[in-house]
């Protein structure tokens, strides 16, 4: 797996490029996410919970159409994101999605315990094989989303 920087061109006084230990300490801090994959009719994206252990992240799924497009073409992006510090921050990995097959593997890695949000029995766990990691932190002014924030005159 390699840490790849995010473009030049985006990064600004307002965007700090984390390194790859911060990337995997906001990821492992994280339980919310989004998965992308992609089908004949282009790229989807379903949100789901998640868990990191040894630089994997895990997750488990109903069956339906994301199991399908993931057999198809295991190719995933994932992303989450969140606060901390007052400063918004987003991490992008992205990988191979894999098919837990063993017992020991699927207990190892914690995945049959991880808690979701809907009702639906999801019996079919996923480990994402990252190939890059990438992370951003967005440095805000608290005053520029106030609508009633004025700045000061210049003098």
């Amino acid at each position: 797996m390699t840490w790849t920087p995010r473009p030049h061109e985006i990064v600004s006084d307002d965007v700090e490029t984390l390194d790859q230990d911060e990337c995997w300490r906001l990821l492992a801090g994280s339980t919310f996410g989004r998965l992308a994959v992609s089908d004949d009719d282009g790229a989807d994206i379903f949100p789901i919970n998640h868990l990191v252990n040894d630089h994997l992240v895990y997750f488990r799924s109903a069956p339906g159409t994301k199991i399908v497009s993931l057999t198809e073409r295991p190719g995933v992006a994932f992303e989450t994101d969140g606060t901390e510090n007052r400063q918004r921050w987003s991490v992008v990995l992205r990988g191979t999605a894999r098919r837990l097959d063993r017992d020991e593997e699927i207990a190892a890695s914690g995945v049959d315990e991880l808690h979701t949000v809907t009702r639906s029995t999801k019996w079919n766990y996923f480990a994402i094989t990252p190939r890059t990691l990438t992370g951003v932190r967005f440095i805000t002014d608290p005053h520029r989303s106030d609508p009633h924030h004025r700045a000061p005159e210049a003098p």
